[in-house]
Parts: structure tokens; C-alpha cells; sequence
């Protein structure tokens, strides 16, 4: 098991409600995992508790059967690619950046800069632009490339393609599925639409008001929803051909 979270729990300010409450699930190695919920629903905080960037109220973050550390090789990519993209930054530093604080040379990291825009379908032409100069799905990308430098096991994608036009959006999911396969990784794939996973996913887990309502295979959640909510989410985006379909 990559990752496992064990009862996971956290609240902001002790007189509010939990934002994530009693959340239990793990991820196996070379997975794609969907985390479905509305806006809201403590996806995000869920996101950044396994990234290490908050630290739960309760419950533990497993990494390979011990407790996570900040060392684990996990990388989040944000909704908003410009939180992670210096916006005086040339693309080519930009990507280089994580390389360099780990001890590669100048040249090592540039090379490597332009294998991983070629991985992630982009010219190296961008390299020298700024991500002003980039669309929106170009700076998605950016950001992937950037946060594949250090060859992650888990890529956490935070609902990267809600801004995006539907044919951007096949184009990142479909590259996503290639980039697991390329780099025998796992990605923890968050989003408010279901509809997205259908076909990308291997397992997934649905969320509301800060809860795991339920979780499992995808095609078993998708085929046989037990939760009330998962049934109406499933109704509202898909027409009665879809269950001939998977």
C-alpha cells in the first residue's frame, strides 16, 4: 500500500465544525484515485493534509505502512496553476527550480526541463516565455512538468482541469494516464465532476460536508452507488445509455 489514511480528521478553529472529519482510504501503488465532492466539501484540505502542508487534528497519514514525513514523494498540483508559477520566471527556470534545490547542475536541470516538457505534449519554444505568455492549459501543463522533476510516487492533481474547455480537459486527463504509465507513479485525482472519472479512474471515493461517504473500485461505485448522494450525482450527469457503457 502507497498510502493510507487512518480516521483523518482536522478542524481550523476549535469552535467550527471539522472540515474533514473521520476520513479513512488508501491508495496502491500505480493508481489513479478519484476524489469526487462538491466545492466545499474538504477536498482541498484533504489535498494538502496528505501533501504535508497541514497537519491533521486527529487521525495518522501512512507512507509505505509508517507515518509520513516531509522527505515522502508526494507533489501537489493546485487548481490555479499561477500559485505555483513565479509569474517573473522564465518556463525553463520554472521547472528547473526543484532540480537546482536538490544539487543539479545548471545544465543537467535545463536538459532536463526540456525532457519534461516533451513529456507533457508542450514545444520548447515555451521554454524561454513567461507564463504570461501561456494559456491556460499550457500553464496546467507547466505545472505537471514542474511537479514531475523529482519523479514523485504520488502526483496529487487538485482539481487541475475545472478552469479548462472540455477538449483541454480530455487532453490533461489523457496525459495524465500516460504520465502514470511513464513514470510509475500514482495520482490522486480531485474533482466536483464525476463525470470526469469514467473511463480514467481505477478507484474512487466521494465526499460531502467534510465525510467519505463512500469509496471503492470505480466501475463498482459508478455500476452499484450505496449512498443517496453518489445516486443523485450519478443521475444528474449521465443519461440511461451510460451503465451499457462501462
Amino acid at each position: 500500500m502507497l498510502l493510507e489514511l487512518q480516521h483523518i480528521s482536522k478542524r481550523f478553529d476549535p469552535l467550527l465544525p471539522f472540515a474533514v472529519q473521520n476520513i479513512s482510504f488508501s491508495i496502491s501503488d500505480h493508481e489513479i484515485f478519484a476524489l469526487v465532492g462538491e466545492s466545499g466539501s474538504g477536498k482541498s484540505t484533504l489535498a494538502q493534509l496528505i501533501a504535508g502542508l497541514l497537519q491533521p487534528t486527529e487521525g495518522r497519514v501512512l507512507w509505505k505502512g509508517t507515518p509520513i514525513t516531509p522527505q515522502a514523494s508526494v507533489q501537489l498540483v493546485f487548481q490555479n496553476p499561477d500559485r505555483s508559477l513565479n509569474p517573473y520566471w522564465k518556463i525553463k527556470d520554472i521547472i528547473a527550480e526543484p532540480l537546482r534545490l536538490n544539487q543539479w547542475t545548471r545544465l543537467a536541470s535545463q536538459r532536463k526541463a526540456e525532457e519534461l516538457m516533451e513529456q507533457v505534449r508542450l514545444p520548447h519554444e515555451l521554454l524561454d516565455r513567461r507564463p504570461v505568455e501561456c494559456s491556460g492549459g499550457q500553464k496546467q501543463r507547466i505545472a505537471i512538468a514542474r511537479a514531475l522533476a523529482l519523479e514523485p510516487e504520488l502526483l496529487i492533481a487538485d482539481e487541475i482541469t475545472s478552469a479548462l474547455d472540455p477538449m483541454t480537459e480530455r487532453d490533461i486527463l489523457s496525459l495524465l494516464s500516460e504520465l502514470k504509465q511513464d513514470h510509475n507513479m500514482s495520482i490522486l485525482y480531485i474533482t466536483h465532476r464525476l463525470e470526469t472519472i469514467h473511463g480514467f479512474a481505477d478507484a474512487v471515493a466521494v465526499m460531502k460536508n467534510g465525510m467519505l461517504l463512500e469509496s471503492g473500485a470505480a466501475a463498482d461505485i459508478m455500476l452499484h452507488p450505496v449512498n443517496a448522494y453518489t445516486q443523485s450525482l450519478i443521475a444528474a450527469c449521465y443519461d440511461d445509455n451510460y451503465i451499457g457503457r462501462l
